[in-house]
């Protein structure tokens, strides 16, 4: 059975931005196997484009892209108006204290480290398609006031 999505529509779209091949690889197929639609992405570049034209019900993203890097890329998609609703969660193998800080703090909404686990992977995924935007916009609304003062 597919996890039907946050509108609805079997499968869930979801946008994987990475650099490395290998994870891209692997979490493509993880996922794919789950019963989730992945599009994957180089950089955090490639990743705002390909969520402002298809609107993912979730967006995975590692930390450390060419081009542009997931912090950039997080604080750009969580402070446009019209991505609300579009949970961002930094797949990373930076683990090190404050990373997770940093991250969320630039835009993301979640944080999971790699290596990632085949179940972990899919139960955060799946419970964020679940939660409510209700719950987890108001955090996001409150960084983007902090952008806005900030550029």
């Amino acid at each position: 059975m597919m996890p039907a999505g946050r509108d609805g529509s079997i499968p869930p779209r979801i946008v994987l931005a990475d650099d490395d091949p290998t994870n891209q690889f692997v979490i493509r197929a993880i996922l794919i196997a789950a019963g989730f639609a992945v599009e994957v992405c180089e950089n955090g570049l490639m990743a705002i484009d390909a969520v402002r034209r298809s609107h993912p019900d979730i967006v995975l993203m590692d930390l450390m892209m060419p081009v542009m890097d997931g912090y950039e890329a997080a604080r750009l998609i969580s402070s446009d108006p019209d991505l609300d609703g579009v949970p961002l969660i930094a797949v990373t193998a930076r683990a090190m204290p404050g990373d997770q800080e940093k991250a969320l703090a630039s835009g993301f909404d979640s944080y999971i480290t790699k290596p990632v686990s085949r179940r972990a992977l899919i139960e955060h995924v799946t419970d964020w398609l679940h939660r409510p935007a209700s719950e987890w916009m108001p955090e996001r609304l409150r960084k983007r006031a902090g952008f806005q003062r900030i550029a």
